[in-house]
C-alpha cells in the first residue's frame, strides 16, 4: 500500500511548493516526515536572523530610526555591514506610515466544502494596513524563484490564506516579496489578487490535494536543477544529484556501558 497524505491535507508555502516542484520530495518530507539528508541552498541561520531583527526593529520603533536600528542590531549581536544591508534594503521598501501593523503572523484557512477538504497555514513575515491595502510582506535572503509572483506556489498559499482577512477588512490584497541580498536589484512585482484569481486558487488546490491521494508511485522529477537543489537528493530513487547523506551517524553501542 503506497503512503497516503492525512484526511485533512495541511498546506504550507513550503510543502505546496514542494508537492508542485517534485511529488517524491513532498511525500519524503511532508508526508513521511524523513529529516532532510542534504543541505539545501543558502543559510537558514541567517534567513531567521533578518527575520528576527526586522521583527524586534518594527516593535520597538522603526527601520528608519538609525539610532533605533543600531540598538536592536547591538542587543542581537548582529551588528555587521552585511545585515545593516539588510536591514537599510527593507527601509526603502518599508512604508512610511500605516493605520496599523503586525509581524510573525500566524495564519491559516480551512477549506471544507466541495471535497476534498485541506486546511492551509502560512507564517507571514510582516503586514501593514494603509491606503486601503493588506500589505504583506515575506522577507527573503536567498535567489529569485520566479519572475511573476503569481507563478510562485508559496505565494498562492500565502495569498489564498490572506484573502480571507482582507475580505472581512475591505481592504486589497497586496503582497511582496523582498529579497535583501545586495546582488539582486529588483523584486518580482507585487501580487494582488483578485476575487477570481483566488476562486482559482481554490480550485487549483482542490485539484493538488485530489492528486496526492491517487498518487501510488510519488515519482521524482528527475530534473538537474530541482535535484541539486534537493533536500533528499542523497537519498532520492530518482535523483540525478546524487550526493553523500549529511544525516549524523549512528554511534556503534558501547560494549562496556551498563545494560
Amino acid at each position: 500500500m503506497s503512503p497516503q497524505p492525512p484526511a485533512i491535507v495541511r498546506l504550507t508555502p513550503t510543502s505546496y511548493a514542494d508537492f508542485c516542484e517534485c511529488p517524491r520530495r513532498y511525500l519524503l518530507s511532508t508526508v513521511l516526515r524523513i529529516p532532510a539528508s542534504d543541505t539545501g541552498p543558502g543559510s537558514p541561520d541567517q534567513g531567521l536572523l533578518v527575520h528576527a531583527v526586522l521583527e524586534a526593529v518594527h516593535t520597538g520603533g522603526t527601520c528608519h530610526d538609525a539610532d533605533h536600528v543600531t540598538t536592536i542590531l547591538t542587543a542581537a549581536g548582529a551588528d555587521t555591514p552585511q545585515m545593516r544591508g539588510f536591514v537599510t534594503r527593507h527601509s526603502l521598501r518599508c512604508p512610511d506610515r500605516a493605520d496599523r501593523s503586525a509581524h510573525e503572523v500566524d495564519r491559516a484557512r480551512f477549506h471544507r466544502t466541495p471535497a476534498p477538504m485541506f486546511l492551509a497555514a502560512a507564517r507571514i513575515d510582516a503586514v501593514w494596513v494603509h491606503d486601503g491595502l493588506l500589505d504583506a510582506r515575506d522577507y527573503k535572503t536567498g535567489a529569485i524563484r520566479y519572475d511573476s509572483l503569481g507563478d510562485d506556489p508559496r505565494a498562492r498559499i500565502q495569498a489564498w490564506v490572506l484573502a480571507r482577512d482582507a475580505h472581512r477588512t475591505g481592504l486589497r490584497l497586496r503582497l511582496r516579496y523582498e529579497h535583501l541580498q545586495p546582488e539582486i536589484d529588483d523584486d518580482p512585482e507585487p501580487y494582488e489578487p483578485d476575487d477570481d484569481d483566488i476562486e482559482a486558487i481554490t480550485e487549483e488546490l482542490r485539484d493538488a490535494v485530489a492528486r496526492m491521494w491517487r498518487d501510488d508511485a510519488w515519482t521524482g522529477v528527475a530534473d538537474p536543477d530541482a535535484c541539486g537543489r534537493c533536500r533528499y537528493r542523497s537519498v532520492c530513487r530518482d535523483s540525478v544529484a546524487p550526493g553523500e547523506a549529511a544525516w549524523p551517524a549512528l554511534a556503534a553501542p558501547d560494549p562496556d556501558a551498563d545494560g
